[in-house]
């Protein structure tokens, strides 16, 4: 299950920027239409066999750099919350779109770009931290935590009447 999705990251953000950074072919090829129309699942079949190519190129970085975002989320979430997540909250969806607009600059980052990053991986740290929480989603569920008291129970390393302590 991803946190986003490519049609919540081009509404997210400029498409015509998410365009520019998921095509790399020279000359680009993809325009803000065509990769809202593919990540929507729409048909292609107005464009030329180039064009087309180069779109789902283009998602495919997206799609890619949106899992990415999952692998960072998840490595943040998996030590409070149970994965996947049963519904995902709004707040992961934004985060996810942060991390995977970062992604897709590589190196060229702006920097409000890298500000929303470094912010998004503060806000993921105040999740594992208690300091902040996921929220409740639209139904008022609640994700499931996992930081309740544990007990296990082995064999007792001192015992009566094996002459332990006593």
């Amino acid at each position: 299950m991803t946190y986003a999705t490519a049609t919540q990251l081009l509404d997210q953000f400029s498409a015509e920027e998410i365009a520019q950074r998921a095509d790399q072919g020279i000359p680009r090829l993809v325009t803000a239409g065509m990769l809202a129309t593919a990540a929507a699942g729409g048909s292609l079949s107005e464009y030329t066999q180039a064009e087309q190519d180069a779109t789902l190129a283009a998602l495919a970085v997206i799609n890619n750099r949106l899992l990415d975002a999952d692998s960072v989320i998840n490595s943040y979430l998996a030590t409070r919350y149970t994965l996947p997540l049963s519904t995902v909250p709004r707040v992961v969806m934004l985060i996810a779109c942060d991390l995977a607009r970062y992604a897709l600059h590589d190196d060229q980052a702006l920097e409000p770009i890298t500000e929303r990053y470094k912010d998004a991986i503060k806000r993921l740290k105040d999740m594992t931290s208690s300091q902040s929480s996921l929220g409740v989603d639209i139904a008022g569920n609640k994700p499931t935590v996992n930081d309740a008291a544990q007990m296990s129970s082995t064999t007792p390393v001192f015992r009566r009447d094996q002459g332990g302590f006593i």
